[in-house]
């Protein structure tokens, strides 16, 4: 591993998490305990050597660890350690600077769904969603489909999907579903995305994307600091 060799606490933290591929490693043991496997299929394009690599360098630094999961998997689990769980808002600041970017087109890009579920709530940090709800949409793209919660105290995003009689499904393509949720779909977008429900909480729903950061940032007026020059 090369060192920035500074005696700086931003240097020795890149030290440790700042290979490449580190922190996307660290955000898929965010998502859950997994196997050497599962990781690698998590990490589309990572060479199975270097994800070799990397667990080993972490595990040496006390952010990841391992364990034998009991039968009958047999196998060994890779999770974070109580250190490692400790990036977790780091990890969601560079999510939350990072949303406006998933709003430009996907392209080849790949995506799973578990992704999508550690980054839409920040699309809403410090956004007031309390008077949409009770609100459930279950969205259905990716590789699984994914709940969306909006409750009194927030909203909560989870892979998997709710029974609820009343819940809006939406269906499409990620980047449609991406920025339909974003609040960031033009014509296009929005006919590649199927949404059925409730006509009151589909309302909701519109509401609720058009409150979201990405949004707001998109319609806000240009200002320049400093005055009239």
């Amino acid at each position: 591993m090369r060192s920035y060799r500074q005696y700086c606490a931003l240097a020795r933290t890149l030290d440790v998490v700042g290979e490449r591929w580190t922190l996307l490693i660290i955000r898929e043991l965010f998502s859950c305990d997994s196997r050497y496997t599962d990781l690698r299929d998590s990490l589309p394009g990572i060479a199975s050597n270097l994800l070799a690599d990397r667990l080993r360098q972490l595990q040496a630094d006390g952010i990841v660890e391992s364990y034998e999961a009991p039968r009958p998997v047999r196998a060994t689990v890779y999770r974070l350690t109580t250190r490692g769980r400790r990036l977790g808002p780091a990890l969601r600041a560079l999510v939350s600077w990072g949303a406006p970017l998933v709003a430009e087109p996907q392209g080849d890009h790949a995506f799973r769904t578990h992704w999508l579920a550690l980054g839409l709530p920040t699309f809403f940090d410090s956004v007031d969603v309390a008077d949409l709800a009770p609100l459930t949409v279950v969205v259905h793209t990716g590789d699984e489909p994914a709940t969306l919660q909006v409750s009194a105290s927030g909203l909560a995003m989870d892979v998997g999907t709710a029974v609820i009689e009343d819940a809006v499904v939406v269906e499409g393509e990620p980047g449609d579903i991406v920025a339909l949720l974003s609040g960031t779909a033009d014509t296009e977008t929005s006919a590649g995305v199927t949404i059925h429900g409730p006509r009151d909480a589909v309302r909701r729903l519109h509401t609720l994307t058009s409150r979201s950061r990405i949004a707001t940032w998109q319609t806000a007026p240009c200002t320049h600091e400093g005055g009239d020059r």
